[in-house]
């Protein structure tokens, strides 16, 4: 490659310079100033700036200037200027020992410290001096730069073989400049200071006209090669742009979108911006059909009601802002699904015991009151395929005025919950009211009649040991069953809250037994509540007490509570399936405010026609993590 650049040596002049070159040490002990040398070349360092040659990748720079290939060039370089210097000193008639003598001292101080030996005179075949421009191809990086005249370049050489004869310099040199002048470009070489990093936007140059410059001045003694490649400055050169500039090499764009949610309100701007961080402006955004999504250029926002769900690549148009220039991209957007929509319906295995309903629902209509019970399988029993835990009594005396509700919620974790909670409500509401129908009913109304301190003391005592009587069979009749299955009793584990109500003109009287967690209040939709009992809880959330023969012995009194309010709104009874997802905690349970949002919640339910059916509709409310079953039950 080096020989087809530089010409061809024959006879003796091939054999001196394989000799030279083959010299022990010549490519060695030269090749970190070649690599130097080439490496300021093409990477267009000091003066070499000035040759404006197209860019290159530094590494491919560093690469090249390391290899074979680039010293043989350099050394082939070297002996071709040495021989062309032979036959310049000999054209001359200078003394040829000066010439050779000259021709080392020149070597010794070049930084490629080469030394060749003394040479013979010059062969027909040594190569000729060069004395005319090597024309440059276009620039990759600005195919639009203007073409300058041959005045906007000198001469690569200039070369004075004889100061007798400057007017045949002079014309060669016209020739030379003509025959070329046509070929040759002014160049805008675009590069960085470090490899990788992402390229400054720089203003592309309007084309420049070609100017007329002075003829070359004509050297009148022998000099050394001159280099000198320029570009003459333009208006275009100095103008300030009126706009970001635009990046030769567009880095990577990326565009962000905010996730949406199928079936909620969404609106969002889009932010693109390149990997320099500079601001990118959106043109046209392709939606996918039926997304529910649509594209506002305005305000760079993406806005709707997704209507599907996954992750989508929406193809785009963009430009840098106050440009016409338009490129195209992509924008990847995540659309989350409806929570509900993931929750399946799963029917349990019929061939399980206890089969229970998914939908329970009751309403009672009395003279000046109505009672309404409802109860609704949770998402995760509908998810996991089992049956609805929860369970609910409501009844009346329709002779003396008592009126009996009653909750229960089976435990999650025991098999067949979902019967004790149903043996627990149905035999603990036949035997209360039972009682109340009977003696003991007529009893305690003797009591409300002349109600007073120590009638109330006494009410007190007697609906404990009512309660107790019925919580009594309740755990009697889970025995039973557990027996009657050969299963552990705590197979059916279950709580139990109750509440036993008589209106008497303005005021009511209230008895309530609670057992487990969930709540008991009366209720004023003035803005007051008045919790009748604590929930139990355990050391860990979700736990509770179960009604069973061990609670009936420990502290059984603390969970009897009575009362005689006036103007109440309602009773409200529920399990926790209700209860945690509006209260929460203890505290919240307290909160007035969050018992007026659940009673502004259930109120349209329980003023439609079919107040039972509305609020069995009403429990399949949606919160994120509450899915248990949901069972209420209210006189109001």
């Amino acid at each position: 490659m080096a020989d087809s650049m530089f010409g061809v040596d024959r006879g003796d002049a091939v054999s001196e310079k394989q000799k030279w070159s083959a010299k022990a040490g010549v490519k060695a002990s030269t090749a970190p100033a070649v690599q130097r040398l080439v490496d300021d070349i093409l990477s267009g360092t000091g003066t070499f700036q000035l040759l404006r040659l197209p860019a290159l990748p530094k590494a491919h720079i560093q690469s090249f200037a390391k290899s074979d290939e680039a010293c043989d060039l350099v050394l082939s370089l070297a002996w071709a200027l040495h021989t062309s210097a032979k036959s310049h000193c000999a054209d001359a008639s200078e003394d040829p020992a000066t010439q050779t003598g000259q021709s080392t001292e020149d070597a010794s101080s070049s930084h490629l410290s080469i030394e060749p030996e003394a040479q013979p005179a010059a062969t027909p075949y040594a190569l000729s001096p060069m004395t005319e421009p090597i024309p440059m191809p276009p620039s990759p990086i600005d195919p639009g730069a203007a073409t300058t005249s041959p005045a906007d370049i000198a001469p690569r050489d200039v070369v004075q073989p004889d100061a007798a004869e400057p007017a045949k310099q002079a014309e060669a040199e016209s020739e030379s400049l003509t025959a070329h002048g046509a070929q040759t470009h002014a160049y805008e070489v675009q590069t960085s200071t470090l490899e990788g990093q992402s390229p400054t936007p720089e203003q592309v140059p309007e084309s420049s006209a070609p100017t007329t410059a002075a003829p070359a001045a004509v050297p009148t003694a022998p000099s050394p090669i001159q280099v000198s490649i320029t570009k003459p400055a333009t208006p275009s050169d100095r103008a300030a742009p009126s706009a970001p500039a635009i990046p030769a090499q567009v880095p990577q764009p990326r565009f962000v979108l905010a996730n949406c949610k199928v079936g909620t309100e969404y609106t969002a701007k889009i932010e693109g911006r390149d990997s320099a961080g500079r601001e990118l402006e959106v043109l046209d955004i392709v939606v996918p059909q039926g997304l529910g999504l649509g594209f506002d250029v305005a305000t760079q926002s993406v806005t709707g009601v997704p209507t599907l769900a996954g992750d989508f690549v929406l193809p785009l148009q963009w430009r840098y802002p106050g440009h016409a220039s338009r490129q195209t991209g992509e924008c990847r957007l995540t659309s989350n699904p409806d929570p509900r929509s993931l929750w399946k319906v799963v029917e349990p295995d019929q061939a399980l015991p206890y089969q229970k309903p998914h939908l329970a629902q009751q309403l009672i209509e009395g003279d000046g009151f109505r009672m309404v019970a409802a109860s609704r399988r949770g998402r995760s029993h509908e998810h996991g395929g089992t049956f609805r835990d929860d369970d609910f009594f409501i009844a009346s005396t329709q002779t003396n005025g008592w009126n009996v509700l009653i909750v229960a919620d089976g435990a999650g974790s025991a098999e067949f919950s979902r019967e004790g909670s149903r043996v627990a409500v149905q035999t603990a509401g036949c035997a209360l009211v039972e009682e109340l129908a009977g003696e003991f009913g007529a009893k305690v109304n003797g009591l409300l009649a002349r109600w007073d301190a120590d009638s109330a003391n006494t009410f007190g005592n007697e609906f404990h040991y009512c309660f107790h009587r019925m919580a009594t069979l309740a755990v009697q009749g889970i025995e039973q069953a557990a027996n009657e299955r050969g299963a552990p009793v705590r197979s059916y584990a279950t709580t139990l809250l109750a509440a036993a109500i008589k209106r008497d003109g303005e005021n009511a009287f209230l008895a309530t037994f609670w057992m487990g967690d969930g709540a008991i209040a009366a209720y004023w939709s003035s803005g007051t509540v008045k919790l009748m009992g604590t929930p139990d809880g355990g050391e860990f959330a979700g736990q509770t007490r179960f009604l069973d023969r061990a609670t009936l012995a420990e502290g059984f009194a603390k969970r009897v509570s009575i009362g005689r309010y006036g103007d109440l709104s309602a009773v409200i009874l529920m399990t926790d399936g209700v209860s945690d997802p509006y209260f929460e905690t203890d505290n919240g349970l307290a909160d007035p405010a969050k018992w007026d949002a659940l009673w502004q919640d259930i109120e349209p339910s329980l003023n439609s026609d079919d107040p039972a059916v509305a609020l069995v509709d009403w429990l399949h409310f949606f919160r994120q993590g509450h899915h248990d079953d949901r069972t209420i039950t209210l006189l109001w």
